[in-house]
């Protein structure tokens, strides 16, 4: 009897193997697998808003309190997954290989970062950001983490995360000026904009909205200009208020009377929120030049032909200058051939092709100071032009109006 129990205990034991239906108390059997720390279900959370398109997403199953599936992916507002496009697929991968990155594309990236998360327990602070797709892996850490978070409270459901991370952001002007530098200070909680705080400070750390001497003589300059009144701790407070009744920076109003104040908000309010988006709670500094692409103009053309120059900034920098002329048509000046050699049959010694170049050299031998360039021989007013197009780009550049400015020839 004893051995025919065993065996048919074995037998049961057998059969349950890999099996949700064995429960214990049934007759013969051995107890259920043990469940696992996490509530069944299906959890799900996407990024705040589309970016380029794509609202990235991620997804985790739990059975049995065990984690049994991990997706990621981004979703077009058609439905349509990112890792299934095709045309991206290929965009990216050249797009990564000309810029000497691998030559990854989504469902290469978020495939390695599924894999990645896996490896490292469910952990998203220890996933390794996968070359050529920083971006991804960014929201990939901020969508799992999370999750994980969801996971750990047993909730499945759906979530949209926060457009902004909690905690206070400070950003302050790049320089003095006048012996104010502007700053602002944004305070978010659960997720959302809960105070902002604007005003200027000297070096000795007075700020301008108590200074009662700078007000009385703002309110008074304002006048003699046919200005509104106002002062530091009016507009400020207005600036606020037209911010948020707006909820955009590009959308709401400033504040008459002080056009640079309003400027400089908006431009600190701007990288203060990116900051708050990455969650990066420290003191920043904004930079002088906006990201961009800026375009000066002459207001008429001279002989048919209107000079203008093209700036384009990234990180604070200047990555490429245009410097030419076009025609009606939008010939260039510079590869008019016709052109050329009537300029050499004259005797110039120089003609656009050549002298265009020397002139955006001078600029960038001189370390981006239009003042201090010297004339370029054979090319005097088109050097003096360029001086004056290249500070009105320079001068949209501050705050990143990209709108095309055209300004008067230098005489």
């Amino acid at each position: 009897m004893k051995r025919k129990r065993i065996a048919a205990l074995l037998a049961a034991a057998l059969s349950c193997l890999g099996l949700a239906g064995c429960t214990a108390g049934e007759s013969g059997s051995l107890s259920s697998v043990e469940q696992g720390p996490y509530g069944d279900g299906v959890y799900e959370a996407q990024m705040p808003a589309y970016e380029n398109g794509w609202r990235e997403y991620g997804k985790i199953t739990v059975t049995d309190g065990y984690i049994t599936d991990v997706e990621y992916d981004a979703l077009d507002e058609a439905g349509k997954k990112k890792s299934q496009d095709t045309a991206y697929r290929d965009s990216m991968a050249t797009g990564n290989a000309a810029g000497g990155l691998p030559a990854t594309y989504p469902e290469k990236a978020y495939s390695a970062l599924v894999d990645d998360f896996r490896a490292a327990g469910y952990d998203s602070e220890q996933v390794e950001a996968v070359a050529g797709a920083t971006v991804s892996s960014g929201n990939f850490k901020k969508v799992m983490a999370a999750l994980m978070d969801f996971v750990r409270a047993g909730n499945p459901g759906s979530m949209t995360l926060p457009l902004y991370q909690d905690g206070i952001y400070e950003v302050e002007m790049p320089a003095y000026d006048n012996g104010w530098k502007d700053f602002i200070q944004v305070t978010v909680t659960k997720g959302e904009v809960e105070t902002v705080l604007f005003d200027a400070k000297k070096e000795s750390g007075d700020l301008k909205s108590a200074d009662e001497g700078y007000k009385n003589s703002m309110i008074a300059g304002n006048a003699a200009n046919g200005l509104p009144e106002t002062y530091p701790a009016d507009y400020a407070q207005r600036l606020v208020e037209n911010y948020k009744q707006a909820g955009s920076v590009e959308e709401m109003d400033g504040v008459a009377g002080a056009t640079i104040s309003t400027r400089n908000f908006k431009k600190l309010l701007k990288h203060a929120l990116e900051k708050a988006k990455e969650g990066a709670a420290t003191i920043s500094t904004a930079p002088v030049f906006e990201d961009g692409s800026y375009r000066a103009q002459l207001s008429a053309p001279d002989e048919g032909w209107t000079e203008f120059v093209i700036l384009t900034i990234q990180d604070n920098a200047i990555t490429q200058i245009t410097f030419d002329a076009m025609d009606e048509t939008g010939a260039y000046k510079s590869k008019d051939a016709d052109y050329q050699a009537q300029m050499e049959q004259n005797g110039a010694g120089t003609y656009p092709a050549k002298f265009y170049p020397e002139i955006i050299q001078e600029f960038i031998k001189k370390q981006y100071l239009p003042d201090d360039m010297e004339t370029v021989a054979g090319a005097t007013q088109s050097t003096k032009n360029f001086k004056r197009l290249v500070i009105a780009a320079l001068e949209k550049a501050l705050y990143g109006d990209q709108e095309m400015v055209t300004v008067d020839a230098a005489e």
